[in-house]
């Protein structure tokens, strides 16, 4: 059966026990942004302006080529942790603390997906980091965030958000993406300048 999670090359990919997601969100934000631009300086895909992300809950049953995998930090300090393909430099899977280790993010189009992955965004998010020369376009219905400086704005996206990060009712059967990030060995950190146009 074919991993659910594949990087464009094939060469590597999860078989998840759970594959509708829970969650879209377009994202303009800068790390986002440097992350996929550095994939394709390497050879992936080159981002859109508005990063599509889907979060799926943590819960991968197999993983194939393993050895095609590395763990990555944009800088020092980082808290998401991206995994790539070493081939391809497909993005298979991004952690973060806020998830608590529930779900994990992979960006749309940075990646091959076996199910479906076509909903209704549920947010646009960090637009005040969208280049000004852009012609992205946040569809119709979807609501906007620009930052999360103001508290309100904070609150408003935890009404969003907060029913795909919790802790589900019942136990994962196989093993987090926080967990397998943890036998790739030692993260590497890019040390990117913040902010650094690299396409």
């Amino acid at each position: 059966m074919a991993d659910d999670l594949v990087c464009y090359c094939g060469a590597c990919g999860f078989d998840l026990n759970i594959s509708t997601p829970k969650l879209s969100l377009l994202c303009a934000c800068e790390d986002c942004l440097q992350a996929l631009q550095w994939g394709a300086f390497k050879g992936g895909k080159s981002p859109m302006a508005l990063a599509e992300l889907i979060y799926v809950r943590s819960d991968i049953l197999a993983v194939t080529g393993k050895k095609f995998m590395k763990a990555f930090h944009l800088r020092e300090g980082a808290k998401s942790t991206r995994v790539y393909c070493t081939l391809c430099f497909s993005v298979l899977g991004v952690d973060h603390p806020s998830y608590r280790n529930n779900v994990f993010m992979f960006f749309k189009n940075h990646c091959q997906t076996h199910f479906n992955v076509s909903q209704q965004p549920a947010a646009a998010i960090y637009l005040n980091e969208l280049a000004y020369f852009s012609k992205a376009e946040v569809p119709l219905g979807v609501p906007v965030f620009h930052s999360f400086h103001f508290p309100q704005e904070q609150a408003r996206f935890r009404k969003i958000v907060t029913h795909t990060f919790k802790q589900p009712q019942v136990g994962a059967l196989g093993q987090s993406l926080q967990d397998f990030i943890k036998t790739l060995g030692p993260i590497k950190v890019l040390n990117l300048k913040k902010g650094k146009q690299l396409l």
